[in-house]
């Protein structure tokens, strides 16, 4: 016979990878007030049973609540669930903080570096026309494990200053966090950056502390060559003046590729691009502080080229978990909502990962037959979910 769903086994299962003190947080962060005799909602079980499920189902507020009661939840009301979601962002923030990535065992290292992609995605609520949250992530790249994310309003650009960094990560990211102060922030913590380069946004010096001429200096690389020079970064920091040595890494496009970066460009900027911008997008110019002794020009583009993982990282969040569908305008709402499935993206990902032990294989000579029992029910309309309406009314007495 079909083992059957035990709620609170399975739900105890779930909870082996929440924060140890998941339940004295929801009290620090005020998402559960024991002070209160007469509320509704007593535990963290119950809050996050509830919330998951409303945001895990993208499901309505009155759906939800519904089907908790129905499942011998607690019986409230869809606004008491809309006011607890609310309040619940700094509860799940501190539960998405506390599920941070452990370093792997065995990390996929380039001469001691860990390599940890950055991006960030934005965020539309229902009949929206600009962007109403973003999410921000760091992925490392050994094993695609999730080392931070948290959301944001949109008034919160994409900066390298949203991390916290270790020694000996290898900070990978593209021209939105081509900034001076945030690799100043990612030097002052012992890590090194590889960052794609915003001309506009983050001009470079060389030794006499002159500005270097990107576009002059790209128009001198030969095809087929990854060429270098000493490039550095300066910008004042609470009326200090802070210097970061690096390298100014540049190839050329391949012939057939760069007819698709100009069509690239041209899409995103439309009637405001340049020229200049037009014929730049044929090159990949890269700001790095990796010293050339520890990692070459040729590894450095390596490592660049691996950044697209976060980019899939998105795509699943938002198809497959449905980040994009906001449930309305309000900003602490969103918050909440959007801390909700980040949270539900990293139980996900370490569930996953703990695959084997969570969901052991049946065996082979029995999985058909178990199957087949499984569906029968519902073919045959013995399932409570298969029966009809109509057969029940007639079954009953006049």
């Amino acid at each position: 016979m079909a083992e059957k769903l035990d709620v609170q086994r399975d739900w105890s299962t779930l909870c082996q990878f929440l924060p140890a003190d998941y339940p004295a947080l929801a009290i620090t962060c005020g998402a559960i007030r024991p002070q209160y005799k007469d509320t509704r909602i007593r535990s963290a079980d119950e809050l996050l049973r509830m919330i998951l499920l409303h945001v895990g189902a993208d499901m309505p507020l009155r759906q939800t609540v519904a089907l908790v009661a129905e499942g011998g939840g607690p019986v409230v009301s869809p606004y008491c669930l809309h006011m607890r979601m609310r309040r619940a962002a700094p509860y799940l923030q501190a539960l998405v903080k506390g599920l941070r990535s452990p370093h792997a065992i065995e990390p996929m290292t380039w001469a001691g570096y860990d390599l940890i992609a950055v991006d960030a995605s934005s965020f539309a609520g229902r009949c929206a026309t600009g962007t109403d949250a973003r999410i921000h992530a760091a992925l490392r790249l050994s094993d695609l494990s999730i080392v931070a994310a948290h959301s944001t309003d949109r008034s919160v650009g994409e900066s390298l200053r949203r991390f916290h960094w270790e020694r000996d990560q290898l900070v990978i990211a593209d021209r939105g966090y081509s900034h001076a102060n945030g690799v100043v922030w990612v030097k002052e913590h012992g890590a090194d950056v590889v960052v794609r380069l915003n001309r506009n946004a983050m001009p470079l010096h060389d030794r006499r502390d002159e500005v270097i001429d990107v576009v002059r200096w790209a128009r001198s690389i030969p095809n087929d060559r990854i060429v270098e020079r000493f490039a550095r970064v300066r910008v004042w920091i609470d009326g200090h003046l802070k210097e970061v040595a690096g390298r100014l890494i540049a190839t050329r496009l391949p012939e057939d590729k760069i007819a698709d970066a100009e069509r690239r460009v041209l899409e995103s900027q439309g009637r405001n691009v340049t020229e200049e911008t037009i014929e730049m997008a044929a090159y990949v110019l890269l700001f790095t502080t990796v010293p050339k002794e520890r990692l070459s020009a040729e590894q450095c583009l390596e490592a660049y080229r691996n950044r697209w993982q976060i980019e899939l990282l998105f795509k699943r969040w938002k198809s497959l978990c449905g980040f994009d569908r906001l449930p309305n305008a309000r900003t602490d709402t969103i918050e909440s909502w959007l801390s909700a499935k980040i949270l539900l993206g990293l139980l996900v990902d370490r569930m996953a990962a703990a695959a084997p032990v969570l969901f052991p294989p049946p065996a082979q000579e029995g999985r058909a037959a178990a199957a087949d029992r499984s569906r029968r029910p519902v073919e045959d309309r013995k399932h409570r979910v298969a029966g009809g309406r109509r057969r029940a009314h007639a079954a009953s007495p006049a």
